[in-house]
Parts: C-alpha cells; structure tokens; sequence
C-alpha cells in the first residue's frame, strides 16, 4: 500500500457520525480466529508490516491486528497502528499463565487492571526488576489501563465463565519453573503473566487512548509441561467474551 498505509485510517475509510473504534489485538493469528469468521472482516492492508482487518458492528468500527510474540514485536505493533488506524479504544486479548496465589484455573478469564513490567529497572533477581532505583522521569513500572472498559469486559465474562480482574504481569520470559513463578507472584502480586499487555498499556497512555486486556489462563505459570496446557480453550473463551461485548454496546 506505500505511503498511504500510514495516511489515518480515519480519513481514508470517511468518517460516520457518531461512529466509535476499536482495535482488538492478539500475538498470534489463531487467537483471532474465531473474530474473524463471527465478524465477517475483510482484510484491509498493511501497516508497518502489521497486517489489520476491518470489520462493522453497529455503529461502532472493528480492526483486528496481529502484533507478534512479546513485548518488543508488540510495542512496535502498536506503536504503528494506533495513531494510523485512529481508534477510540484498544484491548489486547489472547492466553496466559496463571502465577501461585492467584487461584486461577486453566479456562479461567482474567481482566487486567494494570500491568506490570518484570525486568523493567534493575534486575536484582532473575526476571524481576525495580525501576524505583534508576529515578529516571516517566518510567513507569506499572500501568493502570481503563476502568470503564475493564468493568465492560468483566460484565461480559461473568455468566459463561469464571472471570477475575486484577493485576497482570507481563515478561520478557515465561517463568522457567515453579520457584521463578512464586517468586514473581510474591513481588508483584499479579494474577497471571503474559508476553505482551505492558506494551499496550504504554501506547494507550502515551497515544491517550483507554485501553484494556482481557485473558484466559492456558496453564500454570512455570509449568513447561505442554500435555497440561489447553491454548485452544483459553483462545476460544476470550473471543467469546470479546462477541459478547460487542453484542453488549458497552
């Protein structure tokens, strides 16, 4: 598409009065799979090598977006598509690890209410950081996404599903084995971990866009053995709960 793809989404597709938008963003294309065929999108192009869809649900305008596997590839994702596509709100979905103490189950929906970013800072164990220590204005280790939006998503996974909200992590790595998700659990206190919600919760704060993060657990944090691991169920649930959001008009 050239240079166009980086023209506002906005101005090329028109503007609808009283129309809103919204992104929903994965890491992986199977985690929007069942969107795409429930929502009919249609491909729409390129952005900065991130390829987006466009879909129309009442009065409001649907992209969905791969972003890519972690907090690098997701920060670069966002970084393009945000202020191109326009939107008035972003909610990344897809799985992750339930982290010890959260009470969490495989097949569980987790709405974050901030996310945390674990190496951020100086690391004084392995995957855990501080940045209190480096005084370095704007850095924020924490992020606390939109409150509205995460009480919508909530509203929209209670019935079907057992649904929490709370903090969430995210990590450059997964946690290798059980103590490095203990520990991780007890100096953030978050409910489950994953590769790539701090990027969003950035962007939406750098871009001033409400943002949320809506997840359901495929294993137990620190547990590498995939035979007890069920990515299928956990990608199927927050689609699902995303549908009835949509059905909702939140």
């Amino acid at each position: 598409m050239g240079q166009e793809c980086y023209q506002p989404v906005a101005q090329r597709f028109g503007r609808v009065r009283h129309m809103t938008s919204l992104l929903i963003a994965a890491s992986v294309e199977c985690e929007l799979e069942l969107l795409r065929t429930k929502l009919q999108t249609r491909s729409a192009g390129m952005i900065g090598g991130f390829s987006y869809s466009v879909a129309q649900v009442e009065n409001r305008r649907l992209f969905l977006a791969t972003t890519g596997v972690g907090i690098v590839s997701a920060g670069v994702a966002f970084g393009a598509l945000l202020p191109t596509l326009a939107v008035d709100r972003a909610v990344i979905i897809g799985s992750a690890g339930a982290l010890p103490g959260s009470g969490l189950d495989n097949g569980d929906v987790v709405v974050a209410s901030s996310e945390t970013l674990a190496e951020l800072g100086t690391c004084d164990s392995e995957g855990i950081g501080d940045c209190s220590s480096l005084n370095l204005p704007g850095l924020q280790q924490s992020i606390l996404l939109d409150d509205d939006l995460a009480r919508s998503l909530l509203d929209a996974a209670r019935g079907p599903f057992r649904a929490r909200r709370g903090a969430c992590l995210s990590v450059a790595g997964a946690s290798g084995d059980l103590i490095q998700a203990e520990a991780r659990a007890k100096r953030f206190g978050a409910l489950a971990e994953n590769m790539e919600g701090y990027s969003l919760a950035l962007a939406g704060s750098r871009f001033g866009i409400k943002v949320g993060e809506l997840r359901a657990i495929s294993n137990q944090a620190g547990v590498r053995d995939k035979s007890a691991w069920d990515l299928d169920a956990a990608n199927e649930r927050v689609q699902t709960v995303i549908l009835r959001y949509l059905e909702r008009g939140d």
